[in-house]
């Protein structure tokens, strides 16, 4: 096997492959990636065997075969290589000679025998999906899933395709982000509903960065995986058993106090306060609403934090406690100048609808309307 590819080709592949690697592996192989020679092009893969990727790139084909290396040894040796075109030639007992002008590497890899196999999709049995809504849905739903919850179907997003619209939603047990666009699509089989693993969803959103405006990705489903097809590169991740929460039942149906903030003032204002809020906590934010204003405040042994931006209100003090950076991650992402901030006012010499006004979910959406509907619904943090 002997291929030369140019370096920039090599670099841009591996940056996009190399996060399906994982750090750290009970399995060897699966710190590799796979590299196939076929004529005229290279296929690099990844997995570690819930999502891979492939993808492929091209090249001048001096030998075909396959060998796998280790993935991040490759990458900062491609990185640093000093010259436009990089030769690769497998020796005996499958170790690779990379030359690149006068800089030589000779490194040990593995035949592919234990590399896992990966599904072999059908391209004309997928769904079409515009690329750059997709990217969009994501970013404003990725951050909401959980890393830490027993359950699977938590530590992803709800993918569902109905004909004429996408929706995503995902949540971990403290706030829940949600996001539908209507749009020209018929999902082939009928409705897909099903559980996008986190990991998969921000592999690929990294892909999705390259596709233009307008141009389409496919995607389909296969046994219990999901697969995803942009330009060259094909990624699929297994799926769990579905059991995601009936968000609909936890999205308020009404709000009667609804107050417009700037994003950039909001974002760094809360960035200041929590300067001085306690780690402990979560690094929580007070926001008290009164009439004309709305502060925000913190403090811990340390000192004391407080900030103030103008709204227009007119009502009674409404106070409500945030962890800041499920407040920030939502104003990272949601692209609009302004955003509402809606919840239920409290109300004087009434416990129930005090505790509601402290307790009850606080929802933020974009400060305009938008053809795809987003919604940011919080859980108060009380200390």
């Amino acid at each position: 096997m002997e291929f030369v590819i140019q370096k920039s080709d090599l670099v841009r592949e591996l940056q996009t492959v190399t996060g399906i690697v994982e750090k750290r592996t009970t399995l060897p192989i699966l710190a590799n990636l796979l590299l196939e020679v076929q004529a005229g092009t290279i296929q690099v893969g990844a997995s570690d065997l819930e999502i891979s990727i492939r993808g492929k790139v091209a090249a001048k084909v001096k030998g075909t075969g396959s060998v796998t290396l280790p993935a991040n040894k490759l990458h900062e040796i491609a990185r640093l290589l000093p010259g436009s075109e990089v030769t690769f030639k497998v020796l005996e007992r499958s170790q690779v000679a990379i030359s690149c002008e006068r800089t030589r590497y000779k490194i040990a890899g593995q035949p592919r025998d234990e590399f896992p196999s990966f599904l072999d999709v059908d391209q004309a049995e997928a769904t079409k999906i515009p690329g750059a809504m997709l990217r969009k849905m994501i970013a404003r739903v990725s951050f909401a899933a959980s890393m830490e919850s027993m359950d699977p179907s938590l530590r992803g997003a709800l993918f569902l395709v109905q004909k004429g619209q996408i929706t995503l939603v995902a949540t971990d047990g403290y706030r829940l982000a949600y996001v539908s666009q209507k749009t020209e699509i018929s999902p082939a089989g009928g409705e897909v509903k099903l559980v996008v693993p986190r990991k998969a969803l921000l592999e690929l959103q990294k892909l999705l960065g390259e596709v233009a405006d307008g141009e389409n990705i496919s995607f389909g489903t296969k046994g219990n995986h999901v697969f995803f097809i942009v330009g060259s590169h094909v990624l699929t991740s297994t799926v769990p058993v579905l059991n995601f929460p009936k968000y609909d039942q936890v999205m308020p149906k009404a709000y009667q106090t609804s107050i417009e903030l700037p994003t950039e003032g909001l974002m760094e204002a809360v960035k200041r306060v929590a300067l001085l809020a306690s780690d402990r906590f979560g690094r929580v934010v007070k926001f008290d609403l009164s009439s004309g204003k709305l502060e925000l405040n913190s403090g811990t042994e340390m000192g004391e934090a407080a900030d103030e931006l103008p709204v227009e209100y007119e009502g009674g003090e409404q106070k409500v406690s945030f962890s800041a950076q499920f407040i920030l991650d939502f104003l990272s992402v949601v692209d609009t100048a302004n955003v509402r901030m809606q919840m239920e006012p409290t109300a004087q010499g009434d416990s129930d609808r005090a505790r509601r006004g402290t307790d009850a979910p606080v929802e933020f959406r974009p400060g305009v309307s938008e053809d795809m509907e987003y919604r940011y619904i919080v859980m108060p943090r009380n200390l």
